[in-house]
């Protein structure tokens, strides 16, 4: 069975490396990226099957990047969650308009994260 590629462009050691230890131990494949121009070309280059994506980055925000990869017809059908530090609904609303197919609000509970993935992928 081959496994499901996940893109995390997230610029905190920390929080890939939380993550990855999740996303492997449910039998998922990730792959990084620490700021959003690196995020957009893996994208492009790793044809991931679903993107994780912080908000704060640097070179460019998660939104940037967001709307790029949605405009972009090598990437438009790849689910992208968006992972916020920011609780508001106006955040949540801006990253829905972004393009991003759903958003979580940090501190997230990694099973409740790859529990949202594991249901993103099989809709794909």
């Amino acid at each position: 069975m081959i496994k499901k590629k996940i893109l995390f462009i997230e610029d905190e050691p920390d929080q890939v490396m939380m993550i990855q230890i999740r996303l492997e131990a449910s039998g998922l494949e990730m792959i990084c990226a620490s700021d959003g121009q690196e995020g957009l070309l893996k994208a492009k280059k790793e044809n991931p099957d679903l993107i994780l994506l912080d908000l704060l980055l640097p070179k460019m925000n998660g939104y940037e990047v967001c709307k790029e990869l949605k405009q972009d017809s090598l990437t438009r059908k790849i689910p992208i969650i968006i992972i916020t530090g920011s609780g508001t609904k106006d955040i949540e609303e801006k990253c829905l308009a972004a393009g991003a197919d759903a958003c979580i609000k940090k501190p997230y509970d990694s099973k409740e994260l790859v529990a949202r993935i594991k249901s993103l992928l099989g809709a794909t």
